[in-house]
């Protein structure tokens, strides 16, 4: 074959799309240091974890026989299992790292997978893994681990309300949409996603669809985006966000796809192929068997030991009430509970007797006309209500609700028969969960937020129920009180 017959192999036949030239250096994630310092912390704890397994079932060694012994071998193969069970379960996935409650929930699925392969291991290889030791290591570094990821993303969220650690976003779509959209990623500050730049597609035309692809990649390199989020809009199609995700392949940036639902995520939400077509499969609002069974039980034992804990202070709370006011000490209302149904709320009296005599007038004295009304400086209130609240003491008999099975721990505040009469279309749906002691309105502000604000909260957690979401709110409650946050 002569020299001008060969064909240089190393050059393209045919001229090629520019997506498919790798001519962009992949960006650098936000989030690259943070899952890094995780990863360590997560391999501190674990080796802390068993090694006090480890003292716990054997001691301190005495000799250097024992000092080199099996279970140290173990340990160390156990510590690696763990990582290895951590990796696999997406704990280091950067779509959960340091938001929501599924972080969380995939390092308990870590733990489940790690106990299943050590229990596996030892049937298989006939070998006496002690319980004590393999039972203090693995629930003692699965609360060391939420622990630590939780200390972290407090350090995370600081580094986030300094502009460090955040994605730097653009958002593409309709004008209208686009301000919301951004009026909502700068409220919620802890997701880390600053809005650098918008742009608003043109009318929809198959010849110019290259053109809008290029001004967007050239947009997104131009103010180092790390994220694109495209908002519903008619202008953009399929092919649209197909070409886009294509230009934007190889560069490290996130390409997100906003739903046109709002407050509706997690658990609720399935994929679904449907003939090579991704389809969001909507799951109804409300708890499975298994999953009433489980909040039902956590409400039992969680108020049982809170009566325990609070008797005595509840005693003296009751005691203090009557001396300082005229008056019995419980104060009791009917309340709307879930789907609809009333039933008497107990709480300690912090207000005067007759305090329902005036509601109406200090509406029509205020102005106010909406649900959940609460006035500042409401003069209906006693001294002694006034340290009550402050502190939310006068909700604790409400853990005889809980047990009575009116209300659960968590859960949006149950209203008067008033309040309910002046709901909107889309307020009722609040009456789907059961109501609680707490909930996202209280972690979030209490009453601090308005009406529209503490309702779209109870339908989010109404629309996203999940046993760890519960159990994080009981823990920002707790702070939420200490800290006498929108305490009214």
């Amino acid at each position: 074959m002569s020299t001008d017959e060969r064909r240089d192999y190393s050059r393209p036949v045919v001229a090629l799309p520019d997506y498919l030239y790798r001519d962009h250096a992949p960006r650098s994630s936000p989030l690259r240091a943070y899952r890094r310092r995780v990863a360590v912390a997560d391999a501190g704890v674990v080796v802390v974890a068993t090694t006090v397994g480890y003292l716990v079932r054997f001691g301190l060694p005495t000799t250097a026989q024992e000092a080199f012994a099996p279970y140290r071998a173990l340990g160390f193969g156990l510590v690696l299992l763990w990582l290895g069970a951590l990796y696999v379960r997406g704990c280091y996935d950067e779509r959960f790292l340091g938001v929501g409650p599924e972080e969380f929930n995939r390092l308990v699925e870590a733990a489940i997978l790690l106990f299943a392969v050590v229990a596996g291991v030892s049937y298989f290889f006939d070998s006496d893994v002690s319980r004590i030791y393999v039972f203090v290591s693995l629930p003692l570094g699965l609360v060391m681990l939420m622990v630590e990821r939780w200390l972290a993303r407090r350090l995370l969220y600081r580094a986030r309300e300094s502009g460090h650690s955040c994605f730097r976003t653009v958002l593409i779509g309709g004008s209208e949409r686009v301000a919301d959209l951004t009026a909502e990623m700068q409220s919620d500050h802890y997701a880390g996603y600053v809005v650098v730049a918008s742009h608003e597609p043109p009318e929809p035309a198959p010849e110019r669809l290259d053109a809008w692809v290029s001004s967007v990649s050239d947009l997104v390199a131009s103010v180092g985006a790390d994220a694109v989020a495209v908002t519903p809009s008619r202008r953009i199609g399929a092919d649209a966000v197909r070409h886009l995700a294509w230009a934007l392949e190889g560069r490290g940036i996130d390409l997100l796809v906003a739903p046109a639902l709002s407050d509706v995520a997690g658990p609720r939400i399935t994929m679904r192929p449907a003939a090579g077509v991704p389809l969001i499969h909507l799951e109804e609002p409300g708890l499975t068997s298994p999953q009433r069974v489980a909040k039902r039980g956590l409400d039992i034992v969680g108020s049982i030991i809170a009566l325990v804990v609070l008797a005595v202070p509840m005693l003296i709370a009751a005691l203090l009430v009557r001396v300082t006011s005229t008056g019995p000490a419980l104060f009791r209302q009917w309340r709307v509970g879930q789907h609809g149904r009333t039933f008497q709320i107990l709480k300690f009296r912090t207000m005067d007797v007759d305090a329902d005599a005036g509601r109406d007038a200090l509406r029509r004295a205020t102005g106010h006309d909406d649900p959940a009304f609460k006035a500042h400086d409401d003069p209906r209130i006693t001294r002694t209500g006034r340290f009550l609240r402050r502190w939310s003491i006068d909700e604790w008999p409400q853990l005889v609700n809980v047990l009575r099975n009116d209300m659960s721990l968590v859960g949006p505040r149950p209203h008067p028969l008033d309040d309910v009469a002046r709901y909107g279309r889309d307020d009722y749906r609040r009456l789907l969960a059961k109501p609680g002691i707490t909930g996202l309105w209280q972690v979030a502000g209490r009453s601090d937020l308005d009406w529209r604000e503490s309702i779209q909260l109870d339908l989010h957690y109404v629309e996203n129920w999940s046993m760890t979401r519960d159990l994080v709110l009981i823990a920002r409650t707790v702070r939420a009180v200490v800290t006498g946050r929108g305490a009214r």
